[in-house]
């Protein structure tokens, strides 16, 4: 007797992720959404990642994906040429789609910057700022997180930040002494919430990555600021979003990879 066929499709993943994290709240610039793949083909496991790297696909083909939810968009600028030895074209070829939630994740409630705050410890949360996407904004929407935390010495909270998040080092930025009980994070690239975080009189910053003179200004600003490297500030929002697809999509088998990590490394 055949197998029977898988209860899903590419487009009911599709719709679980717009549920979770609506592309309209995505920024104009952004490239989220179903990037390669067809709707109606049947889907049975997805693998769970940050960055779709080569490696990423040969784990995603060799455990039988069908689909994978790629934080960042493989495809980002308009592509002229789909050409072999291209990752898009080796995803085509292998029939294994991909969607990309990014900055709609980032602006959701529950998405990437909530379990970052939450992670941290962080609570009485609100939005850093709103997008710039048009129509109405719904409660707990926006990018960036600033809220309280347990009041600690900036050093001290620097060193519990690294423990939450399970990194043995951390790029740090302004002052060490005072307090941290207002504390601002911004997953990813998100030096441009600098002044947010300090017109919210945030003490401290954590996020991914700034600009030298972002970390400057923040620093002269007496903001302490705390730099995971970019994906280890979004990584932990993936296994939020796995359990959120699981819940949406029963029997659906998910995965983290294994393969994907920052490329960066302290050596």
């Amino acid at each position: 007797m055949a197998a029977a066929p898988p209860p899903w499709r590419v487009a009911d993943l599709v719709d679980a992720l717009e549920a979770i994290a609506p592309p309209r709240f995505a920024e104009p610039w952004d490239n989220v959404g179903l990037l390669v793949g067809d709707p109606a083909a049947p889907l049975a496991r997805a693998l769970l990642c940050v960055d779709l790297t080569r490696a990423v696909l040969a784990e995603a083909r060799a455990s039988g994906c069908e689909a994978v939810v790629a934080y960042h968009p493989p495809i980002f600028k308009a592509v002229k040429r789909l050409t072999a030895g291209s990752i898009a074209y080796e995803l085509v070829r292998a029939g294994v789609a991909v969607y990309s939630p990014h900055t709609a994740l980032d602006m959701a409630p529950g998405g990437t910057n909530d379990v970052l705050a939450e992670a941290l410890g962080l609570f009485e949360c609100r939005a850093l700022r709103k997008g710039q996407a048009p129509g109405e904004w719904p409660a707990g929407f926006g990018f960036g997180r600033v809220g309280r935390a347990r009041p600690r010495p900036r050093a001290e909270f620097v060193e519990h930040a690294k423990r939450a998040l399970g990194l043995g080092e951390v790029l740090v930025a302004g002052p060490l002494e005072g307090e941290a009980a207002t504390v601002a994070v911004g997953a990813g690239a998100c030096g441009d919430l600098i002044d947010d975080a300090l017109a919210a009189r945030a003490d401290v910053y954590v996020t991914g990555e700034v600009r030298h003179h972002d970390a400057l200004r923040a620093a002269d600003a007496g903001l302490t600021l705390v730099c995971t490297l970019h994906s280890n500030s979004e990584r932990g929002a993936l296994g939020r979003l796995g359990e959120g697809l699981a819940r949406r999509l029963p029997g659906l088998a998910w995965a983290l990879s294994g393969a994907d990590a920052d490329p960066f490394r302290v050596r």
